[in-house]
């Protein structure tokens, strides 16, 4: 059911602060320091930069002692199969995030790109129209989904944490080995606080990693989403830019049915259309033409001769927003795609282990529960980022090739083309024709999300790393 256009809170926008905010207390990006230190030292002896570099070298220490501690226990202390592989396990996840840090770092700037290109050319809303869509329903969608994807990682990781408290064994949440006797006071206190800091840093590294892409492919989706609404309603664009048709506008809204289950967020609003003509951008391109009302051809005459400048006008910003989604899609695959394959692969050991760890018999309850929990958290991980490749690639394409999944995956959204069919094409000038043939042809070029190039992101990877993983858990298994 469509919405009333009072409905709509304008006044919601993306949390990119907080996650910019986060980013920083975890050193992923850098900091400014010069607001905070004294006037007579702002700017001068890169002072600002050297507090920057050493609150990296501090969260790094925190990752990597984890990592080379558990390094050092499996290559010197005779220790377990089972206790190798939960050092392999910590040893991958602390490794990798060393490597994510090198990587967050060197794409901050495509990162804030990406935030800079969205703010200056996507809209707030489709075409005016007898109804549209509006930008607001995907900042709320996604502020919903990132806090509780956020809440989600830190549960997650940090019963890793609480675990020796838990028990009241004494141990660390990871026993390796330390050159020094940490079983002595302060020296516990001191290491359990680093590996709960590690903890705490793994779930909003990889957490704010993959909430920033998450954003991005919900705005991009939406963004598809009003562009089809637009060419879908371009007609009444026309009619609302030439301003003459008012009972008929207010008739087709009237009689208007949408299936809102064609839109990702299954969310649009009915158009306030005495608003809407006082506004500016809302003009007559030819004042001293009167319109005569009839929506129907005539004998020897094409369908709105009259509407033919609007028309075009209304199809001509439709094109133009079609080529800065997929600049920016572009833009997306460019920034991500290497980290991608990281994730991938680091996903594929972590599956790997973690079932082999699952059905091992001698571990504890506690620690079983920790292990089924980091298993749950990777596989939704895994998830999430071949989700996030098939609903943008369901996007842009047409759907017949999205008839094997399932329906809430491969429809969420009229595709360009499917919607630019919609319209009354057949019965529309050739200006109007040649600027439909240009989207046309911009939507046979696919848009992919992938990992280096070589894996594209969608459920078809999904099940390609969970079948990889299970194979590897096999052979494991049989070397045991």
């Amino acid at each position: 059911m469509l919405k009333c256009s009072t409905k709509e809170d304008r006044t919601i926008t993306l949390n990119f602060r907080m996650l910019e905010r986060i980013l920083r207390f975890v050193a992923v990006w850098p900091t400014d320091y010069n607001p905070y230190l004294p006037v007579q030292l702002r700017g001068r002896y890169f002072l600002s930069h050297l507090l920057d570099a050493l609150y990296l070298l501090f969260w790094l220490c925190i990752c990597l002692h984890i990592a080379t501690f558990h390094v050092i226990t499996v290559t010197t202390v005779p220790v377990s199969y089972d206790e190798l592989f939960l050092a392999l396990i910590t040893t991958s996840i602390y490794s990798i995030m060393a490597a994510m840090y090198g990587y967050l770092r060197l794409h901050e700037r495509k990162v804030r790109q990406l935030r800079e290109y969205s703010d200056r050319l996507f809209r707030q809303r489709s075409a005016p129209g007898v109804y549209y869509l509006s930008i607001s329903s995907c900042y709320r969608f996604a502020n919903r989904c990132l806090g509780w994807w956020l809440i989600f990682c830190i549960l997650g990781t940090m019963h890793w944490a609480i675990y020796p408290i838990l028990s009241q064994n004494g141990q660390l949440p990871f026993p390796c080995w330390y050159p020094v006797d940490v079983q002595r006071s302060p020296l516990y206190e001191l290491a359990y606080m680093c590996q709960v800091l590690g903890q705490l840093q793994v779930s909003l590294v990889y957490g704010l990693a993959g909430a920033l892409f998450m954003v991005y492919v919900f705005i991009a989706c939406n963004q598809f989403d009003m562009l089809s609404c637009s060419l879908v309603n371009v007609r009444h664009t026309a009619m609302l830019l030439n301003g003459g048709y008012g009972t008929e506008l207010r008739q087709a809204q009237a009689h208007c049915t949408v299936d809102l289950r064609d839109y990702f967020l299954q969310e649009a609003f009915l158009e306030d259309l005495d608003r809407v003509a006082t506004e500016e951008e809302i003009v007559f391109y030819d004042p001293h033409r009167r319109p005569t009302g009839n929506l129907l051809p005539t004998a020897g005459q094409h369908y709105l001769a009259e509407l033919s400048g609007e028309l075009t006008v209304a199809l001509g910003d439709c094109v133009r927003h079609h080529l800065v989604l997929r600049e920016f899609c572009e833009l997306l695959e460019d920034c991500y795609h290497p980290y991608v394959l990281l994730k991938l692969f680091q996903i594929l050991l972590l599956l790997c282990f973690l079932a082999f760890m699952a059905t091992v018999e001698s571990l504890s309850t506690m620690k079983l529960i920790n292990v089924l929990e980091y298993f749950m958290l990777t596989m939704t991980e895994l998830y999430l980022y071949c989700f996030l490749g098939q609903i943008l690639k369901n996007q842009v394409e047409r759907g017949v090739a999205c008839r094997t999944v399932p329906w809430r995956v491969a429809s969420p959204g009229l595709k360009v083309g499917d919607a630019l069919w919609k319209s009354p094409w057949q019965l529309c000038g050739a200006s109007y024709r040649r600027r439909m043939l240009i989207i046309l042809m911009n939507a046979q070029r696919p848009v992919r999300l992938t990992g280096l190039k070589l894996y594209e992101l969608n459920l078809q990877t999904y099940y390609t790393v969970l079948r990889a993983a299970f194979s590897y858990y096999t052979i494991i298994k049989k070397f045991r």
